[in-house]
């Protein structure tokens, strides 16, 4: 690097500027959606969750392989019948706003996760009753054994919020969160950015670096990855793609690329009276599309084709039922055999991000050559997901779990009949039952083989139309070292530095 001229007290300046921040040290990370309630409890968005494991510590956690961790319980034990299980919580914490941290604490946030409306409530419904042994120690009682549920206290529903807050706050707690961890909420700018700032009074506040985070919501590709390559930005998540090559410089940009399990797909609205009641018209909609051209063109063939909740290749996939060719001939076929007028009328509520957009503009090309008129309503996330919620949709996507650190989430919350996140009101006893025998039983292979009987469920009744699986890249700042995921895909800042 060649240095211009520069006096003395500009040099002696600029090092004092520079001790300075080396001293409070902020993160910049680059989010592609707004996030909805900072409540593990109320959201359905990855981007939230992103933010509420970066400032708080959750009961249990994963590393890269899921396999569980202690967090806020230090050790668990499950009776001989399956049916109890007991949490040994970490002593002597507190909450950022000064509330001791005790199994009181613990008992009412997981109540609080089993309420109704909470999107919660399905992950952990096998629980019949939380109770404190003592002041440190919190009894789970389950109907059944529940394969799923240490995942679940590793997930969202492992964040516990002061209960001093959530009596203050109430359904908008939200808005202001408080937990445990290395960092505190500061404040939220609607559609701009999130704040947070060191907590010194946590356990291990030594091992966390930065002073603040500042999130910056930047929902365009291309505007994100201008804000890194500026210095505007230290970290990006979900990178287009097709972009890999300007940040493949590793004295520049680091790269990592997310594997977790995740699913993104179609969602009809079952509920809806149309010709999308009629399984052959969704089964010729699916012939109509070519997955393997949408991943190559959309993802510059990054991604992987999917037809099933889980991967190709995977222990979870179902054989029985590989993916099918584009063939436009047989989806006519199928139309003219279902009765139906041609080109079936059909709208597809896409997020209003990038390359979901691609994603619907492919989908409506090649499904207006086999029969149908679809036509694209682009909107803005939260708007997709107040519209779901509301059933005022025909079709939603591409949409789907985005982490995930058990097969249960990609699955039972949006196929199951009471699942959370089933707006599109698909109801099947068979699947039902599948899906609840997948929680309770205790032998992997077992449950291995339910999971792939679900997904030949699945693939007959056509519920959703599975695209792809995810394998979004994150970019960094090469000086910034230490960042990692876990194994469900989320940024872990222990030991994180910038240098």
């Amino acid at each position: 690097m060649r240095f211009s001229r520069l006096g003395a007290s500009a040099l002696a300046l600029a090092g004092a500027l520079m001790a300075g921040t080396a001293g409070a040290q902020t993160l910049r990370i680059a989010l592609a959606d707004d996030p909805d309630a900072l409540d593990p409890v109320t959201t359905a968005a990855q981007t939230a969750v992103t933010v509420l494991y970066t400032m708080c510590e959750r009961l249990l956690s994963t590393d890269t392989d899921l396999n569980i961790l202690p967090g806020l319980v230090e050790s668990w034990e499950w009776s001989d019948s399956g049916t109890e299980l007991t949490l040994h919580l970490v002593e002597g914490q507190n909450f950022q706003d000064g509330t001791p941290f005790n199994a009181e604490a613990v008992q009412a946030g997981i109540n609080r996760a089993r309420a109704p409306g909470s999107q919660r409530a399905n992950d952990i419904s096998s629980i019949t009753d939380v109770s404190v042994v003592d002041p440190y120690t919190v009894l789970i009682t389950v109907a059944e054994p529940a394969a799923q549920l240490l995942s679940k206290l590793a997930g969202p529903t492992g964040v516990i919020f002061s209960p001093a807050q959530v009596a203050a706050m109430g359904a908008d707690i939200g808005r202001e969160p408080v937990c445990i961890g290395p960092y505190r909420f500061v404040n939220r700018v609607a559609q701009d950015s999130i704040t947070l700032e060191r907590d010194p009074d946590y356990r291990f506040a030594a091992d966390y670096a930065f002073d603040s985070i500042v999130f910056r919501i930047i929902p365009d590709d291309s505007v994100r990855l201008a804000n890194l390559q500026s210095g505007d930005v230290d970290l990006i998540e979900k990178l287009d793609p097709s972009n890999a090559g300007s940040v493949a410089d590793p004295a520049q940009y680091t790269v990592m690329q997310n594997l977790s399990p995740n699913n993104q797909a179609l969602m009809f609205n079952l509920n809806r009276p149309g010709p999308m009641q009629d399984p052959r018209v969704r089964r010729a909609f699916e012939l109509s599309l070519d997955r393997q051209a949408i991943v190559d063109v959309a993802f510059a063939g990054q991604y992987i084709a999917a037809n099933q909740f889980a991967a190709p290749g995977t222990v979870f996939y179902d054989t029985g039922h590989p993916m099918p060719a584009r063939d436009p001939e047989a989806a006519r076929a199928l139309l003219e055999e279902a009765g139906v007028t041609l080109p079936v009328p059909f709208t597809i509520l896409v997020p209003n991000r990038p390359l979901a957009v691609r994603v619907g503009e492919m989908i409506q090309a090649m499904s207006n050559e086999a029969g149908f008129d679809t036509r694209l309503d682009v909107v803005d996330f939260a708007t997709t997901l107040q519209l779901t919620n509301e059933g005022n949709f025909e079709a939603w996507g591409p949409i789907g779990p985005q982490y995930a650190n058990d097969m249960d989430t990609l699955i039972y919350q949006v196929l199951h009949s009471t699942g959370g996140r089933n707006v599109g009101r698909y109801a099947s006893a068979e699947m039902d039952d599948l899906l609840d025998r997948t929680r309770s039983a205790t032998d992997p292979e077992d449950r291995r083989a339910l999971f792939i009987e679900a997904a030949g469920v699945a693939a007959t009744d056509i519920p959703v139309i599975y695209l792809y699986h995810q394998a979004p890249l994150y970019v960094m700042r090469a000086d910034l070292t230490g960042v990692f995921q876990t194994g469900d895909g989320f940024l872990q800042l222990r030991g994180a530095t910038l240098n």
